[in-house]
């Protein structure tokens, strides 16, 4: 039995083919509409704003033998975790990439440990990094641009969504920003003395942020003169682009990345980038949604 924390490490059990073996979830899992089959699994955890909560009694009396999380300081205590994992005999796999490559390989070993078949989703990767690559090295302008959450709080180097910038065809600004943290909050006054060349800004949604907040902060960020220190604002380059569960988020930390990376060069090179839609189409058909 598995047990998977969060939402993008369970849509690669299922990739796989194992996701008749997860006895327990997060609570967002349930919101996850490539996930149906796990609405109904034991809750293990939540998480609230920018921490985390575990009920370990939950965890506890599914013992699993394998525990699946993501490695991310300032969320959790992996320490706790793999401690726990060792009193009940439990296999504890945190999880960190930064590169789309690092994903592929993370993938791997999620197969590797599940006893899964990584074939259908190495193609899918194999493909599109392949495609991608070829895209790319024909493209010799990098635009800059910034992706950041509500409140100033912006996506850094180490985060994987940065390569995916990379690998669209642009610089992420984000990366000026000397941290390990995957997103790091930005004082106003900072964000907007560091990043006034940014020439497309994203604005990402979340579990806590939706679509039509988001919808509401950009018109008020195309609005304020105050935000028209940013080139992107002067620009109208103002785009949101989902990280939260629905089917129209692709900046995650999972296979839904690729199309994400596709969406990214759409918007930033216009139609050098093949429509994003049908990347997450086949994606979809592979999870069976």
């Amino acid at each position: 039995m598995i047990a998977v924390f969060p939402a993008s490490l369970a849509e690669i059990v299922k990739l796989v083919g194992k996701a008749g073996e997860i006895a327990g979830v997060n609570e967002e899992i349930r919101l996850d509409p490539c996930l149906p089959e796990l609405k109904d699994k034991p809750v293990i955890g939540k998480y609230l704003k920018r921490s985390k909560k575990t009920y370990w009694d939950v965890l506890g009396e599914l013992r699993p033998n394998l525990i699946l999380d993501f490695e991310v300081e300032n969320l959790h205590s992996g320490d706790e975790l793999r401690a726990f994992g060792e009193r009940i005999g439990a296999r504890v796999e945190l999880i960190d990439f930064e590169t789309v490559e690092g994903l592929v390989e993370a993938s791997r070993r999620i197969a590797e440990l599940t006893n899964g078949d990584f074939s259908r989703l190495g193609e899918f990767y194999e493909k599109h990094l392949t495609r991608l690559g070829e895209i790319t090295e024909g493209i010799e302008e990098r635009p800059k641009v910034m992706l950041t959450y509500r409140n100033f709080n912006v996506v850094t180097r180490t985060n994987v969504l940065s390569d995916a910038v990379r690998k669209a065809g642009a610089m992420n600004l984000g990366e000026r920003i000397r941290t390990r943290r995957k997103v790091y909050p930005v004082k106003k006054e900072r964000f907007f003395r560091a990043f006034g060349d940014a020439e497309h800004l994203f604005l990402l949604t979340s579990i806590m942020t939706d679509r039509e907040k988001m919808e509401e902060i950009r018109d008020e960020i195309l609005d304020s003169a105050e935000w028209r220190a940013i080139e992107a604002v002067q620009l109208g380059n103002v785009h949101i682009v989902g990280s939260a569960l629905d089917l129209e988020s692709f900046m995650r930390w999972s296979p839904r990345i690729i199309p994400g990376i596709y969406q990214l060069g759409r918007f930033v090179h216009g139609k050098a980038f093949p429509k994003w839609e049908r990347v997450a189409g086949e994606l979809y058909s592979l999870c069976g949604v």
